[in-house]
């Protein structure tokens, strides 16, 4: 390892949390009553800018540690808080954060591989056939409602497609029907929960205040 490399690679990064401490200062100024859209841009840029830095400190960390990626994932899931639940009848991930625009180059990147470790660390999962993926966008409930984005927006396949690889036979819409609601919550989250189609009906009409918990289904008969 050339520590002068090394020197410059932890500058640079230095000067990315600079940048990202400086567009908090921005949030901060812009209270107590802030413009609900130059707040959130303000907000998105900073969120970035972290993830522009994750990718980069991921990266070095890569560099210099004899631990292959694959032992780091799985903490990397723990710490974003990725939760994986699944029973014979279901699979549901809670990914902690609404999902980023497909426009943003790379937006999803830094979720999908501790994503799969999480769903790898769950051990036997169920597999699916004829199935509904339901997707829930739930937003902060301190949000405005313009906060709230269209669907087609959404970096979304990139995400089933981890999720298809581990649980179903394919994802092509012969055999997977989908459907995406949003609501507002605690706190912003996605939730993707994939069951067979004859468990659609009492998934959708389960109370919303179960959000948290997994959902509980009718046996298969």
């Amino acid at each position: 390892m050339n520590p002068d490399v090394l020197l410059n690679r932890i500058r640079l990064e230095q000067r990315g949390l600079i940048d990202i401490h400086k567009k908090l200062y921005e949030m901060e100024h812009l209270l107590p009553v802030p413009d609900p859209m130059q707040f959130a841009k303000t907000a998105e840029s900073a969120a970035l800018l972290s993830e522009k830095s994750t990718a980069h400190l991921r990266n070095m960390f890569f560099s210099v540690s004899n631990e292959p990626p694959i032992y780091y994932y799985p903490k990397a899931a723990e710490v974003q808080g990725i939760r994986v639940w699944a029973d014979t009848n279901y699979l549901r991930v809670l990914l902690p954060a609404l999902l980023p625009d497909k426009k943003k180059r790379d937006g999803c990147k830094f979720l999908l591989l501790p994503l799969q470790a999480a769903l790898v660390q769950s051990g036997s999962l169920p597999h699916f056939s004829d199935c509904v993926i339901c997707v829930e966008h739930i937003y902060d409930r301190n949000l405005p409602i313009k906060a709230v984005r269209d669907y087609d927006n959404l970096e979304l396949k990139a995400v089933i497609d981890v999720i298809a690889t581990f649980c179903l036979t394919d994802d092509t819409g012969a055999l997977c029907d989908s459907f995406q609601t949003t609501r507002f919550g605690y706190s912003s989250s996605t939730v993707i929960t994939v069951m067979p189609k004859n468990c659609f009906s009492a998934w959708l009409n389960a109370p919303e205040s179960a959000e948290n918990r997994p959902p509980l289904f009718p046996k298969i008969s």
